[in-house]
């Protein structure tokens, strides 16, 4: 089961991830953290902790 967990939480990090990709590079200035929580579906919980995890991810990604 925690296995099941864990493997959930890594798919949703990945959404974050994808979610912040998708963003046109032109607005990525434009982005403050109301915005990226507006764009997180998941409400509470690990979930959108794990979501915002991976958003954060890909726009150091953007940076490098």
């Amino acid at each position: 089961m925690k296995t099941d967990n864990a493997f959930r939480l890594s798919r949703v990090q990945a959404e974050g991830w994808q979610a912040a990709r998708r963003v046109p590079s032109e607005r990525l200035g434009d982005l403050d953290a109301t915005k990226i929580d507006a764009l997180n579906p998941y409400a509470d919980g690990p979930e959108r902790d794990r979501w915002n995890t991976g958003f954060q991810d890909a726009l150091e990604s953007w940076k490098r």
